[in-house]
Formats: structure tokens, sequence, C-alpha cells
């Protein structure tokens, strides 16, 4: 066994926008930075994946942490074809984990430990007792029963993004110590606060899409037009080309908002730190409300951003709340209300306070060895 050597290997595709995609390839890279030699596995499953440092970097804005990229043939596909997709997407995902877990147990030295991401890989390295941290961001019924299954393996670990996930997990307390709750955290390589801040901006950053379901930002846009916010400005970032034209012509008529697809993680800490307040907005579902630990806040927490967020379980939990005010989801009057207020009223939390990749990657090296 290689005691400075990780695994991760999960059913993500790379190189991507996604906020996953970089979660993952921040923890990649953290983790090299505290002498861990890494080795990424993932699917190579759509036409964009790809297994090229260079495009890693490119991507992600990074240089000098080098770790190996390894994809992993995915022989069944599910792209193009609304018809069953979430059956066609779960049997891809259980034949490649099987695959992937057969491929490189047989093939590579062992390592410290696997990192995963997803339930399956979790499950077949368990079954094989073979030590593997399970990084949880969601329950389904199904993921309940895997990670019951596998947590009773000698070598097995899960960390849970929030207390929720833990507590909804339905684990057994005799196996709370195999755990750990760890929330995301903000990469210092980008995100800053800054005294140059542009009054009355208001800013909006990430997809406007999870799994093809709207973020539901169409009310958030309409309330622009109210009297009270006509000196405040929206800035929204994220999406693709297509997304951002079709937003454009529909709300052409609103002078006080700009719309923008995707900049890079640079471009877009300068916006944040130039910008006062920020929005936090997501789907009304279950994982929304109760179970999502979302990056952005700790961008924009760390960018000196006030926050108006969802008044959801999952916003109200999160580490440092003091920066947010909460709005009705869909409900403009109460959204109105709170970007006015947050402009008067709401503090900023001290940058020191918010949890960075650096020390999130130390508190799961501390929980693997």
């Amino acid at each position: 066994m290689n005691n400075k050597l990780i695994y991760y290997l999960t059913y993500q595709d790379f190189p991507a926008q996604t906020a996953n995609s970089q979660q993952t390839v921040s923890t990649c890279k953290y983790f090299v930075r505290n002498k861990y030699n890494v080795i990424l596995f993932f699917p190579l499953r759509s036409m964009n994946s790809s297994e090229d440092l260079n495009l890693f970097k490119k991507q992600y804005e990074f240089s000098e942490e080098n770790f190996t990229v390894n994809g992993i043939t995915h022989k069944t596909k599910f792209e193009g074809s609304s018809v069953f997709k979430k059956v066609r997407y779960l049997i891809s995902h259980i034949l490649w984990s099987y695959q992937a877990v057969k491929k490189v147990t047989s093939e590579f030295e062992n390592p410290l430990t696997f990192f995963t991401r997803s339930d399956w890989v979790f499950y077949f390295l368990s079954n094989k007792n073979l030590p593997v941290v399970y990084e949880c961001h969601k329950l389904t019924k199904i993921r309940k029963k895997l990670i019951k299954s596998s947590i009773k393996k000698v070598g097995s670990k899960i960390i849970f993004m929030n207390e929720a996930l833990k507590n909804d997990s339905n684990l057994a307390q005799k196996f709370f110590e195999k755990t750990l709750v760890q929330t995301a955290g903000y990469d210092e390589d980008f995100f800053y606060s800054s005294n140059k801040k542009i009054p009355k901006q208001v800013i909006y950053s990430g997809s406007l899409e999870r799994l093809g379901a709207s973020r539901n930002l169409d009310f958030i846009l309409n309330s622009f037009t109210d009297k009270r916010l006509s000196n405040f400005t929206l800035k929204v970032f994220g999406g693709t080309k297509q997304q951002i034209d079709q937003l454009n012509k529909k709300y052409k008529h609103i002078k006080n908002i700009s719309l923008h697809k995707h900049i890079s993680k640079k471009s877009l800490a300068q916006e944040l730190a130039n910008s006062e307040i920020g929005i936090l907005a997501s789907n009304n579902d279950d994982f929304s409300k109760f179970h999502t630990n979302p990056l952005k806040y700790y961008e924009y927490s760390a960018s000196g951003l006030k926050i108006v967020a969802t008044d959801f379980p999952a916003h109200k939990s999160l580490n440092q709340n003091k920066n947010i005010l909460y709005f009705i989801d869909q409900d403009s009057e109460s959204f109105i209300n709170a970007i006015i207020t947050s402009n008067k009223n709401v503090e900023e939390i001290r940058i020191e306070d918010i949890e960075t990749m650096d020390s999130r990657v130390k508190n799961i090296i501390n929980f693997i060895v």
C-alpha cells in the first residue's frame, strides 16, 4: 500500500463547467498541495470527456499542481434520449462502476484510500473490503440502502455535507464514528473581498438549471421591474450561450439587469468582489430545501457579499448566516424586501471564519488517516 497515494474514482464528466466537477478538481488540487499523490479515474462518457491534463488546467484555471487523470471507457450510452433517461443513467452508472472498480483494483497498486462521489463505486469497493471514503451530497432510496450496506465494512467511511444529510441517512448511531460532516469551501486562489464595492449591485452566479430543471429565476428577474429596485442593478453569470440568448430576448425590456454566460473563475471572482449583494436561489425540491450546501455561499461570503437566499432549512443551517436575509420562494414582494433590507442592515462576516478548500481538505485528510 502506498501511504501517500489517493485514487479519486468517480462517475463524473470532465472537463465540465458544473460546480461538482469544480469541487472535485479543487479537492484533487489541494490533496496535491498537502503532499499526496492523486489519480483521478472517471468515465469517458461524453463527446467532451478528456484525460488531457492541459485541458483540465485550462478549464479549472490551475497550473502548478500535477495529478494523473485517467479516463476509463464508458461502454453504455444514455445521452441523446429522453425516454427512460433516469433508468438508462442508473444502469450506465452501475455497469461502469462495476467495470471501473474491477479494472483499477486489478491493474493498479493499492492506494492509501479510494475517494468517490459515486454511491455505486462506494458499494463495489466496500464489498472488496478496500478502504474507501464516499462524499455524500444527496440521498435517494437506493443510495440509503447502498450506504447502509457499505458502511458495515471495516474500511468504509462517509462524508456528509451537512448534519441534515447525516441524520436523514438513517445510519445506525454505532457507525457515526465512521462519518464526517464537512461543508464545502471557497478556493483562496480566486475569491477575495474588496473595498471597491459598486453600491446596490446585485449578482447571481451559477448554472441556470440543475439536472434539467430550471433554477426558477423568472420571478427574480421580473422583480427588477419594480420601482423600489430601480436603483439596483442585477448581473447574472451562468448558463450556455443559447440559454442566455433566450433570456436576453425574453427580458430585453428590463433595463437594470444584464445576463451573461459562464465566465472564467478569475473573472467571476472580480465581479463578485465588486458587487454588494449575492443571490442564492434553488429548485423547489427536497435536495434544495434540506440537503444542499452550495459552493457559491462560500464564494459569495469570501467576496464580502451580503446574501439574500430562499428560506429553505438548508440555507438557514449554513455555518455563518448573519450575512443572509431570507425570502419566500417565488414571492416577489418578499424578495424585494430582502434586497432592500440587506442593502441597509446585513453585516459582512470575517473572511477568516469561512471554510476554505485547503482547510476542508486538511479535515478530510485527518479523517482518512
